[in-house]
């Protein structure tokens, strides 16, 4: 599995998943129009010019895009930061996001983040499952911008 900050050319593979319902019923429910994606996708890239950490375009050993992943530094505190992901209902349950949490900590670690923590939809048993193997623990439900949010942290100084 490749991890890569999005470039520009990476736009329609961005896009394949934002566009896809499957994917985007537990994130935002509901998919991003084109202009949206377009938006979001330069902001990303314009975040991965000035940090470590950002947005990263997963591809498999053939370079076919099947995933999105990002590492984010909370702006009032560094010390913590979100990571997440999403990856093409075609490549669902063969170890990804297991695999991709996994690279995520790992990154997270090397930038010196003390407390990782993820968000997910409460019903979103397949993601806490992935979370819960890494040994993140839910410490919030409510609701995160008019939807169900649970966030779920790992505290990265212990595991060292």
């Amino acid at each position: 599995m490749n991890f890569v900050k999005y470039a520009e050319t990476d736009f329609e593979d961005y896009y394949a998943l934002v566009s896809n319902m499957e994917v985007m019923k537990q994130i935002t429910e509901r998919t991003l129009p084109e202009d949206e994606a377009k938006t979001q996708f330069q902001s990303m890239l314009d975040y991965n010019l000035g940090y470590s950490c950002g947005y990263y375009r997963i591809s498999g050993e053939d370079g076919v895009g099947m995933a999105y992943a990002k590492l984010i530094p909370d702006e009032s505190d560094p010390s913590r930061a979100e990571m997440g992901y999403m990856v093409l209902p075609e490549y669902w349950g063969q170890g990804h996001g297991t695999s991709i949490a996994a690279r995520l900590i790992l990154k997270a670690q090397a930038a010196g983040i003390g407390v990782l923590y993820a968000v997910i939809d409460p019903s979103n048993a397949a993601s806490r499952q992935i979370l819960n193997r890494q040994n993140f623990v839910s410490t919030w439900v409510g609701d995160v911008d008019g939807l169900p949010g649970e966030i779920l942290e790992l505290n990265l100084q212990v595991r060292r």
